[in-house]
């Protein structure tokens, strides 16, 4: 079985938001302009999966660097890079690399993919102000809007002095809890070299999934 990384927090939440609107707290709307003008995100981040009907959870560590709809995570288990064209997903421990086109990557959640449709999906139910690691926060609480929605309840911790989201919780329509916490969070970081490219080691089995057409 082909092994993937649900890493939808990670994507989503490395996303900057702008100073105004801090009366009514961010939108949707907001957060979805502010993106389309973020140049790039490193973080690392850890991710706590979940379910509301079972006692045992999943732990992730690692680092993520995004550029718009090019990404590259990389975890003890598995690196997944994607140059927006293209996914590579790489586990060592098969030594396979499965590669694909970007959007049949479902099981992956870019932050384009989930920004451009947020507003007409989510609404935004409720906004109070916390405190996260000694540093005020806006906590968002969103619900779907629709059926198509992945998440049927999401919630947010936007940084107030940065407006940079630092968590989100979510919870899926099967009951599947996603917790991610970022860390160490550089906006607009220089990214040297070609970090959004995949070359499969010479030993590693290469499972090309695209299509041939």
């Amino acid at each position: 079985m082909l092994r993937r990384l649900l890493l939808p927090g990670v994507l989503l939440c490395a996303v900057a938001l702008p100073a105004g609107a801090q009366d009514g707290g961010p939108t949707l709307q907001a957060l979805q302009s502010r993106y389309s003008a973020l140049q790039g995100l490193r973080a690392a981040f850890t991710q706590v999966t979940a379910s509301e009907f079972a006692d045992d959870s999943t732990r992730i560590d690692g680092t993520v660097l995004l550029a718009g709809n090019r990404y590259r995570v990389e975890t003890p288990a598995q690196t997944v890079v994607t140059d927006g064209t293209t996914t590579w997903i790489y586990s060592p421990a098969d030594s396979q690399v499965v590669v694909n086109t970007a959007d049949a990557e479902a099981s992956t959640l870019t932050p384009q993919a989930f920004l451009t449709t947020a507003a007409d999906k989510y609404d935004r139910t409720a906004r109070r102000t916390v405190t996260r690691a000694g540093t005020a926060h806006e906590m968002l609480s969103l619900t779907a809007a629709d059926s198509s929605a992945r998440f049927e309840e999401a919630t947010l911790w936007v940084r107030r002095p940065d407006r940079i989201i630092t968590r989100l919780r979510a919870v899926d329509r099967n009951g599947s809890i996603l917790d991610l916490r970022l860390r160490d969070i550089r906006v607009d970081p220089p990214i040297n070299g070609n970090p959004f490219s995949f070359s499969p080691p010479a030993n590693a089995e290469v499972v090309d999934l695209r299509p041939t057409d």
